[in-house]
């Protein structure tokens, strides 16, 4: 039995309430979303915040007034990438070949937004490095010297993030205290045979990170840890031009996962061939915001 409009919408939905990790990696930095049609060029705004500052009250200046420094401010981020993933609905098309198809073309769009945001992360935009090295050779106590440069850095400590290309995440799999650790039971570091959490990081793998800039030329990126502050991320949904055809667009579902990445599904016919189509899309920018909360790890 075909698939239908009505159960289009419910897929759509789930598929990016799936959780799936290409969805959490943007989680790593200031994010913002609108939920009304952008254009490309469209600017948000972005709220990243810095750390407090403290003073001493004084008394005979009454000095409340006074800010001490620190907060949220508000970072422009124009909207300058248009990322789609489009696949045929046929009459043959059932309920759970549709399932299929839309969590593959959500996850393609999410990928695509993470390279894209990830082509910043090159040695002239953040200069730290806090690791070199082979893959081989990166375990937790590699991470525990991690977990010292962010520190120093003064990493938020409930906002840090760690990001890695899969052959340096395998070797934390590896790694044979972490594999004592979850044999003892006695935390989530490993459950599942995942990493999530390792000396204060939300620890993931990515699967595009080896394909972004600072990863395929010279400057060999193999991952790289992180707090909210390094950089704002915004993300939109592409405007309908002509909203009043309905033979060109027959439903849009608007779908928001739990990180605020926000994404559009719209089931569309081509007039001269009568071909229906499905498509996931988003607008997205990013911005270089405070360069010193990021350090790069580097094969060399």
């Amino acid at each position: 039995m075909a698939v239908t409009s009505q159960e289009i919408t419910e897929i759509a939905q789930e598929a990016i309430d799936s959780k799936s990790p290409a969805f959490v990696e943007l989680e790593s930095f200031s994010t913002k979303l609108s939920d009304e049609g952008k254009e490309e060029g469209d600017v948000l705004k972005v709220g990243v915040y810095s750390k407090n500052s403290s003073s001493d009250f004084n008394v005979s200046t009454n000095n409340y007034e006074t800010e001490d420094g620190g907060g949220v401010s508000y970072v422009n981020v124009t909207l300058d990438k248009h990322i789609k993933s489009t696949f045929t609905i046929s009459a043959q098309t059932t309920y759970f070949d549709m399932a299929r198809m839309m969590k593959g073309a959500v996850v393609a769009v999410a990928e695509g937004a993470n390279k894209y945001v990830y082509d910043l992360i090159t040695a002239a935009n953040y200069t730290t490095v806090g690791f070199t090295g082979a893959a081989s050779t990166f375990d937790h106590v590699d991470v525990a010297d991690l977990w010292n440069t962010a520190q120093d850095g003064e990493y938020a400590a409930d906002e840090r993030s760690m990001i890695l290309t899969n052959p340096y995440y395998a070797s934390l799999l590896k790694d044979a205290n972490l594999a004592e650790w979850d044999k003892a039971a006695t935390d989530e570091t490993l459950r599942d045979a995942v990493v999530r959490k390792l000396y204060d990081f939300d620890t993931m793998s990515s699967n595009v990170l080896a394909t972004s800039a600072g990863a395929v030329g010279v400057e060999n990126l193999v991952g790289f840890i992180t707090d909210k502050s390094a950089m704002a991320v915004a993300t939109g949904l592409p405007a309908i031009q002509d909203p009043e055809s309905t033979a060109l667009v027959q439903m849009v579902e608007t779908m928001q996962a739990p990180n605020g990445l926000t994404m559009q599904f719209r089931k569309h016919t081509d007039p001269a061939s009568g071909a229906v189509f499905g498509t996931v899309e988003l607008l997205i920018g990013r911005q270089v915001c405070d360069a010193t909360r990021l350090a790069r790890l580097v094969s060399a």
